[in-house]
């Protein structure tokens, strides 16, 4: 890394303090306890597990919005973005990009937080900008087995949509009518996927994550989609993992974090 990366990346550190000061959110009051000094397990890649992280007033609000936006029903057009659509990619399920939610201390603005970024940042020791995004995720039961994959790719954000916060809260793509400078070039680092609005669940439903070694094949770990559970993972070239078959709904949050790839 370059000196200049070095300033830069000593830069952003300092920025994300003064950030999370001023925006002055405690997690404690969405998260249990228990939640806030989570183990993080280092094979086949480091991830956390943590059952029941947000309060029960907490996860019956998220769950509810969750289901607003259920509700007003699936689209099988992939431009009908203000409902659950189709994936741009050969892949299963629906998702929807919900409107952030940053002005307030609710319980999905927390998602939107400095506070919940520097809380994965600092479990994983692993630096982030403020750049976020996030969706809902939506497989109706029969939905095949998804590619083995990982998230390490290029991400990028327009300098524009920043919010009071400093954080930009969603992604885009770039579009050649505007400034390649109003544009950043990001690689997501962190990824995380938070299960609600499910069905009780039982061995055989599947609708897992499944955490892979990095030949591919082998499956490492499954981790069910069971209410008010989150799976995070440090993302890198070596942190595949897939959705698995199911026979019943599986719902979840998904959200990432970022690096440039210069800071790496």
């Amino acid at each position: 890394m370059s000196i200049s990366a070095l300033l830069e990346k000593n830069k952003l550190r300092v920025a994300k303090r003064v950030a999370e000061a001023e925006e002055d959110l405690d997690l404690s009051l969405f998260l249990n306890k228990e939640s806030l000094t989570p183990r993080t397990i280092a094979e086949p890649f480091p991830h956390v597990v943590i059952d029941n992280i947000f309060t029960l007033e907490t996860y019956t609000s998220l769950e509810q919005i969750f289901q607003e936006n259920f509700n007003k029903g699936l689209s099988q057009s992939i431009t009908e973005m203000d409902k659950f659509h189709p994936f741009d990619i050969e892949y299963d399920g629906y998702l929807l990009t919900p409107p952030p939610q940053h002005r307030n201390k609710t319980p999905l603005s927390v998602f939107y937080s400095v506070a919940w970024n520097m809380f994965f940042s600092r479990l994983f020791k692993q630096p982030t900008t403020f750049e976020t995004s996030l969706a809902f995720h939506h497989h109706p039961p029969g939905d095949s087995t998804g590619f083995v994959h990982h998230d390490f790719v290029d991400k990028y954000f327009d300098i524009r949509a920043r919010q009071p916060n400093m954080v930009i809260p969603f992604d885009t793509a770039p579009a050649r009518a505007i400034p390649p400078h109003l544009f950043l070039r990001e690689k997501r680092i962190i990824s995380i996927l938070f299960y609600l609005a499910n069905p009780p669940w039982r061995s055989g439903d599947g609708g897992e994550t499944g955490l892979y070694t990095t030949d591919q094949t082998t499956l490492a770990k499954s981790v069910a989609p069971v209410n008010n559970r989150l799976v995070a993972f440090h993302t890198s070239p070596r942190s595949f993992h897939a959705f698995q078959s199911n026979t019943l709904p599986r719902n979840c949050i998904v959200q990432w974090f970022h690096m440039p790839e210069e800071f790496l």
